[in-house]
């Protein structure tokens, strides 16, 4: 199952267990490595309106900033550690992508 979909039904009501959201954070942090690599890619194309509502994130995110919100709900940053969100932004501004 790939994580867009895990998110789509997380934004239909279904919880997203331990093992599924272990899984998620494979892909984040795959998905923050291949930005790097390149621009193009499912993770930096726009996540519909109630995926971006569901996330707690701004209409317009990108997939990878949904993902990345999703885990910090879902499993906490230990103190000290920078959220995923905010890992993800900072990579984005990196250059790597052109964010508005």
């Amino acid at each position: 199952m790939n994580y867009q979909l895990l998110l789509e039904c997380f934004s239909e009501g279904t919880e997203i267990n331990d093992l599924e959201a272990e899984l998620l954070e494979l892909e984040l942090y795959s998905q923050i490595e291949n930005i790097k690599l390149s621009s193009y890619q499912g993770s930096l194309e726009i996540a519909p309106v109630h995926i971006c509502e569901v996330c707690l994130v701004p209409k317009g995110s990108l997939w990878i900033t949904c993902l990345a919100a999703l885990l910090d709900k879902l499993i906490p940053c230990t103190k000290g550690t920078p959220a995923r969100y905010e890992t993800v932004l900072n990579e984005l501004n990196n250059g790597y992508v052109a964010t508005n």
